[in-house]
């Protein structure tokens, strides 16, 4: 029974989405965030400002909770090469110590980018082979779970817009893609024919609310759409009007899988068609950069690697939190 669950992590860019969606279905839950990229926020839900790395604090709030949704990390390869060792403590320390001390349900976010390169399809069951920090420590993070009530969700690459509250992260290949499209008129494709999984945020929150009211256990891949990187393009261009320039040679993101997700559509946290496609995540962008809501896409708030180069000092002085 759901008694009461924790989001740590849930005013960041997946928490936006996960919150709406367990409000709509009435579930009670409490955010636990430092409000790493932001300045304040004013969501009307439960709010608890903290770190995960204060484990005092933390810990004491633990027993009050039935279910934990950990959405908390470091995310994106050039993000935690920014400081690997901070990477390592957050991505990884964390969920050792989770694991150890709380004896209810969690649900963990992980990657796709744990399976690193692959020319053949990959399950859940699939070789892994992670190319970053990022997916390394989440690698790491899933085997400190596996043997507790858990279940791991690994992501393709997420896109489109949360909620109204939550910051919009620009760095995520759909929305970074379109917002440049729209905002030049003009869209340059390094490589193109790399595969990604991706999923609209909503989608991911939807899965992770279906999963709270189960007991299922062990690993899910979560993506709605595999496509290349030059389709999405494609896409793009058939939405905004934009012009393509296809730049060819080594392309730095080593990354090419295609993720099998029958395992989740089976168990029906994904349905075999979604509302919230790739066309309709690039509209969402291409809209939001046309109604001049947002002055300056160029900011590095919007950027997880960028915002975090100009602030890690601050991060390793006290107890911040980073999340998704």
């Amino acid at each position: 029974m759901i008694k009461q669950v924790l989001v740590v992590g849930g005013a960041g860019y997946i928490g936006g989405a996960v919150t709406d969606a367990l409000a709509a279905k009435g579930i009670p839950f409490t955010v636990y965030d430092n409000l790493t990229f932001e300045n304040h926020y004013l969501k009307p839900v439960d709010f608890i400002y903290g770190d995960i790395r204060d484990r005092v604090r933390l810990g004491s709030l633990l027993e009050r909770y039935s279910h934990i949704i950990w959405l908390a990390a470091l995310v994106g390869d050039g993000a935690c090469a920014v400081k690997p060792e901070l990477t390592y403590e957050i991505n990884e320390s964390a969920l050792a110590w989770l694991a150890g001390c709380f004896s209810g349900r969690i649900l963990f976010t992980s990657t796709c980018s744990v399976y690193g390169a692959s020319p053949a399809p990959v399950t859940e069951t699939s070789p892994l082979n992670p190319l970053s920090v990022y997916a390394h420590t989440k690698r790491e993070a899933e085997k400190h779970l596996i043997a507790c009530n858990a279940c791991i969700v690994r992501l393709g690459t997420a896109f489109g817009i949360p909620d109204h509250f939550s910051r919009i992260r620009m760095d995520l290949a759909i929305n970074y893609m379109t917002m440049h499209a729209a905002v030049k008129g003009k869209l340059t494709i390094l490589g193109g024919s790399q595969w990604r999984p991706f999923i609209h945020v909503k989608d991911i929150a939807s899965a992770l609310a279906a999963l709270l009211s189960r007991d299922d256990r062990g690993v899910f891949n979560l993506a709605t759409e595999n496509t290349t990187i030059d389709k999405v393009g494609a896409l793009i261009q058939e939405e905004t009007g934009c012009v393509i320039e296809v730049k060819s040679g080594e392309f730095q993101d080593a990354r090419n899988y295609h993720a099998d997700t029958a395992k989740a559509r089976t168990a029906h946290l994904l349905s075999e068609t979604t509302s919230f496609d790739i066309r309709y995540g690039i509209r969402e962008i291409k809209d939001l950069v046309l109604s001049r809501r947002v002055r300056d896409f160029g900011h590095e708030l919007y950027s997880n690697e960028r915002y975090l180069t100009q602030t890690i000092s601050q991060y390793e002085r006290g107890f911040p939190m980073i999340s998704v």
